[in-house]
């Protein structure tokens, strides 16, 4: 449930409730949703974070959107939902960034607007599903105007030296494939992004037992039919997935 604060009394009521129930991230929505609520004040969501460090220290992420929005919040908060998607960010926002070592970003790329590939989906959506998505498989100029801003600022936050996760905004089970193969479009290398969906995620989210294969952690992995060093869509080529060790049968999610 989210709160809607307009005071720091509020604010801090908002963090104490979650501290309660030892939540490991607040999300704190900085930006106005485009004109339809007030934007949080530095004042606010500075409150919010002074009383997480003071009740459990929990990780703050920001729900960003439009620059300006953000006030001084690169200098507080341990990671970015989103990116800033209406300008290209400028030399006074990455200067906020680099003073963060350890900031996160989660870019949660928008539609890009061009078409993809959809036969990969074939084995596992239902037909009717796959046809409503290829209606909308096409070339859309805005659309993929829009994307381009999120992308460069994607490859700024990734030459700084930001650590890069992959997540989506949206419960599509094979949303991570296509946001994957956007941050490749933007710029990242398919090594970069290989990590960032796999060891900065678990490490952002302290799952200590995941995230890379080595000795003592869970055995979670795909196998694939191609490399996907060599192309990022051959993610999508999935032979067989292991889950702590053990062969999923994949058909019956099919």
């Amino acid at each position: 449930m989210p709160y809607w604060v307009t005071t720091t009394a509020e604010a801090r009521t908002g963090v104490q409730d979650n501290a309660a129930k030892t939540v490991d991230i607040i999300k704190i929505w900085v930006d106005d949703r485009n004109g339809k609520v007030t934007k949080l004040s530095p004042e606010l969501y500075a409150a919010a974070y002074r009383r997480g460090a003071q009740e459990w220290h929990p990780r703050h992420r920001a729900h960003l959107y439009a620059r300006g929005c953000e006030g001084d919040a690169a200098r507080r908060l341990d990671a970015f939902a989103h990116g800033v998607r209406d300008k290209d960010l400028d030399d006074e926002f990455m200067g906020m960034v680099k003073q963060r070592k350890n900031l996160v970003f989660g870019p949660n790329m928008p539609d890009r607007g061009v078409v993809v590939d959809l036969d990969w989906l074939k084995a596992s959506l239902p037909a009717a599903e796959l046809e409503a998505l290829q209606k909308n498989n096409i070339n859309r100029a805005d659309a993929h105007a829009f994307w381009s801003i999120q992308g460069r600022n994607l490859a700024k936050m990734n030459a700084a030296g930001v650590r890069i996760v992959v997540g989506t905004d949206g419960n599509a089970p094979y949303a991570p494939h296509v946001e994957m193969a956007d941050m490749v479009a933007a710029g990242m290398t398919p090594m970069q992004v290989i990590v960032a969906a796999t060891r900065n995620g678990a490490e952002f989210l302290r799952m200590t037992d995941t995230g890379t294969i080595e000795a003592n952690k869970s055995a979670d992995f795909l196998v694939l039919d191609a490399n996907p060093l060599d192309d990022i869509n051959n993610t999508m080529k999935i032979s067989s997935v292991y889950l702590r060790g053990a062969l999923v049968d994949r058909s019956s999610y099919r």
